[in-house]
This record gives C-alpha cells, sequence and structure tokens, in this order.
C-alpha cells in the first residue's frame, strides 16, 4: 500500500479519481432518468438518454486516450517500440 500513491504516479492517480467520480455521475444520472421515466415529457426524457449517450461515449473515448498515451510514453522510457494494432 505504501507504493499505491507516491511521487511518480501522482498524476495517475489524480486523472484515476477523476475517472470514477464521472462514472459514478454518469450513473447517478442513468438511475435518475429511469426513475423518472415514468413522470418525465417524452422530449425531456429522450433529452436526457441523448445527454447520456454523449457523456458515456466521451467518457470512453477519453479513457482510451489517455491510456494510450501511458502505454506509449511507458514503452518510449523502456526503450521499446510500440506496437498498437491501427
Amino acid at each position: 500500500m505504501n507504493n499505491f500513491i507516491n511521487k511518480e504516479n501522482i498524476n495517475l492517480r489524480l486523472i484515476q479519481v477523476f475517472i470514477f467520480v464521472a462514472h459514478i455521475v454518469l450513473l447517478k444520472w442513468i438511475l435518475y432518468t429511469l426513475y423518472q421515466g415514468g413522470v418525465l415529457p417524452f422530449k425531456t426524457l429522450l433529452y436526457h438518454f441523448l445527454g447520456i449517450s454523449v457523456y458515456g461515449a466521451a467518457l470512453i473515448r477519453f479513457c482510451a486516450w489517455y491510456y494510450k498515451r501511458q502505454y506509449l510514453k511507458q514503452m518510449e522510457k523502456d526503450g521499446r517500440e510500440p506496437t498498437l494494432e491501427k
């Protein structure tokens, strides 16, 4: 546990906390929309689901971009040629 957070990986841990909080917010929004689904007008409900899908897609893209960037930086640091499928 002592090596879980140190000077070298504090940025990584902060990004992981941000991603965790973003997922919790998305989950809360999904639950709110599902609970209120019978009460909200159709147009409002449609906008909620559209927003949830855009937010989720952006979150997935950000996570993929960030961890690919981390992988490439680590490969460069280790002196190896990164091999990613295109």
